[in-house]
């Protein structure tokens, strides 16, 4: 019984992919060429033989893509033989990886083919026949005509680097984009990837920051929320946080400025990218009435002006008039790079004041997380029209 397989030598692969790229582009074909080695019982082969080509989606078991072509009577020379195997252009409309199976029997045999292991994966030269069919690939030979080549300081000298560098309108589908893994972190420059199916980014922007910055005891249960420079403002005063959990992205914040009796609160988080952000805020204020200590999140529009994004009017506590819960300021907004946001209250009083540890906040347990500010980005964009 003969023993036969098809081994590949480099000049092999070379001459085959040469002859690919004549039947793509010069010959508008859809027929390969295809240059094999095929040995019998150890030994060059000589003879005439049937080969039968097969295309199938996988190295091994799989499915069948296409039809089976035949092509009998191929003369073998030295191992060596060439043949032309059509499979059309629909097998490689998709992009998806190929995988050809080849079976050969003695040229005088009528019997079944005998199956050569493994099957060969086709190299990107087969896939230019999809490429024929983008409007513009059919003009990668002229370097003149392609996009990229436009910008090329010699475009009669830049034909392979422009062909390299530019991708054909229409010449890569939606489908073609989403098989291949690399091809998305490819076109956004490593920014984005597929990930178990989920797209992820490499870039993103995050702050997450806890726990009020207070100034000395106001009272066995309470902190003072301002220092004694900005306790008699009776305006809106930003509040300061002083736990950065998490800061990524490139923005910055500024939680106080100067010391001692000069210390003030800032509470500013510049914003790195323009673009439409979440934004989640609570602080616990404890303090005497509905409107002092009113907690808002705010947007500078100049040196000296704030727009109010979202705020909350806390209830008062029934037993002593007081009030000292918290409420979520949350939602999504577009802000523009270099925008400012804050969180402020409103003091119209000296007795702006926190919860303190060791009360009656204990019951239930006063944490610091309860107090937090949350800015992630979802989407950078331009304005909103």
């Amino acid at each position: 019984m003969m023993k036969r397989h098809i081994l590949f030598s480099g000049i092999a692969m070379m001459l085959a992919a040469a002859s690919l790229t004549l039947s793509a582009y010069a010959q508008s074909s859809t027929a390969l060429t295809y240059q094999g080695f095929l040995r019998d019982n150890g030994q060059p082969a000589n003879g005439v033989y049937d080969l039968r080509f097969a295309l199938y989606d996988s190295p091994s078991g799989g499915n069948q893509i296409g039809s089976i072509v035949f092509v009998e009577d191929v003369t073998v020379a030295d191992g060596l033989f060439t043949v032309e195997v059509d499979f059309g252009a629909a097998p490689f409309n998709t992009g998806a990886r190929r995988w050809i199976e080849i079976g050969v029997r003695p040229g005088n045999s009528i019997g079944g083919h005998s199956l050569l292991t493994p099957r060969i994966e086709l190299t990107p030269v087969p896939y230019a026949l999809y490429a024929q069919k983008a409007q513009d690939a059919m003009n990668a030979q002229n370097a003149q005509n392609a996009q990229n080549a436009q910008n090329a300081v010699s475009a009669q000298n830049a034909q392979t680097a422009a062909v390299a560098n530019s991708v054909a309108p229409n010449s890569v589908t939606s489908a073609g984009l989403a098989n291949d893994a690399n091809s998305l972190s490819k076109v956004s420059g490593g920014a984005l990837s597929i990930v178990n199916g989920h797209l992820k980014r490499a870039n993103n922007v995050y702050f997450y920051a806890t726990g009020l910055k207070t100034f000395g005891v106001f009272h066995p249960n309470w902190f003072y929320l301002l220092p004694q420079s900005q306790r008699g403002i009776r305006d809106w005063v930003p509040l300061a946080f002083d736990d950065i959990k998490r800061n990524i992205g490139g923005g910055s914040y500024t939680a106080t400025t100067g010391s001692g009796p000069n210390e003030q609160t800032i509470g500013e988080y510049t914003v790195p990218v323009s673009g439409y952000y979440m934004i989640s805020a609570n602080v616990a204020i404890h303090t005497w009435d509905a409107i002092n200590g009113t907690v808002a999140l705010q947007r500078q529009v100049s040196n000296n002006n704030w727009e109010i994004l979202g705020a909350y009017y806390s209830k008062m506590y029934p037993l002593n008039s007081t009030q000292h819960d918290g409420q979520t300021i949350h939602g999504v907004f577009y802000l523009n790079q270099g925008d400012k946001i804050r969180v402020a209250a409103y003091n119209r009083s000296n007795n702006l004041a926190a919860p303190r540890r060791g009360s009656f906040y204990d019951d239930p347990p006063f944490v610091s997380e309860n107090h937090y500010l949350t800015i992630y980005l979802l989407s950078a964009a331009d304005a909103p029209q």
